[in-house]
């Protein structure tokens, strides 16, 4: 999964992704079932069978613009919770939570601890 100002779901790589954006990534709900009703597909292959294609995909990753971590989050956990036993969700990024659900631009010091 990689996140800027959408969330794209690449799954093991091997389906076609799906993309959250524009208005899904300030729902919830959306930003969870644009995964979850498409679990099997989206992770049909554990990470051995994955790894080649996965790190491809790692490579060419470029920084661009906002961060949607919320959205990204819950949709990571979303599928996790679908997923085989053990499942984690790992999250790498260089940015501030700015889009979507979570977003914490903007936002005074009080209102972040809270």
């Amino acid at each position: 999964m990689t996140f800027n100002n959408e969330v794209k779901v690449i799954g093991d790589g091997k389906c076609t992704e799906e993309t959250i954006a524009g208005d899904k990534l300030y729902d919830f709900e959306k930003c969870k079932t644009a995964v979850a009703d498409r679990h099997a597909e989206i992770l049909s292959c554990n990470v051995n069978e994955a790894g080649d294609k996965l790190c491809e995909k790692l490579i060419a990753l470029e920084e661009s613009g906002p961060t949607a971590l919320g959205p990204a989050l819950i949709a990571g956990v979303s599928l996790a919770m679908k997923g085989s036993p053990g499942s984690k969700v790992i999250i790498c990024t260089d940015g501030l939570a700015n889009v979507g659900i979570g977003a914490l631009e903007g936002l005074g010091e009080k209102e972040v601890e809270a």
